[in-house]
């Protein structure tokens, strides 16, 4: 499905229009159409960890035009290495989807707030079935 970003991805500020496919139930490409742009891979954050809840912040859901909880698509960059287990989440901005009209947003969440959540937090310590990260 396609999403126009109405909060960029940190770092990719003129980057509006993306593509989001499922490479399965857990992993999904997250294209930039641009030529020459970026692709992310994003992760299920519930395949990782069940205490993964926070606010949305009100401006941030009047930005994405969200009226429903299920029009809500959630999901965490990761930066993929190898072997898988030494990559890295970032559950302290996940981006969020409506899936209802086609935006998309990064929300930076206070980590003051959100203590358990990190900007790279390692893939393995969530592999291994423990759910903090150090």
């Amino acid at each position: 499905m396609e999403y126009k970003a109405v909060m960029p991805i940190l770092g990719f500020d003129n980057i509006e229009d993306y593509t989001l496919e499922p490479v399965d139930d857990i992993f999904f490409r997250l294209t930039a159409k641009e030529a020459a742009s970026p692709s992310f891979t994003l992760i299920r954050p519930e395949a990782l960890r069940r205490d993964y809840v926070f606010d949305l912040p009100d401006a941030a859901a009047e930005r994405l035009g969200l009226e429903r909880e299920e029009d809500a698509l959630v999901l965490n960059l990761m930066i993929v290495d190898t072997p898988l287990e030494n990559s890295h989440v970032n559950f302290l901005a996940p981006l969020v989807f409506n899936k209802a009209n086609g935006r998309m947003a990064q929300v930076v969440l206070d980590s003051a707030r959100y203590p358990a959540y990190g900007l790279a937090d390692p893939l393995r310590v969530f592999m291994n079935g423990s759910e903090e990260a150090s």
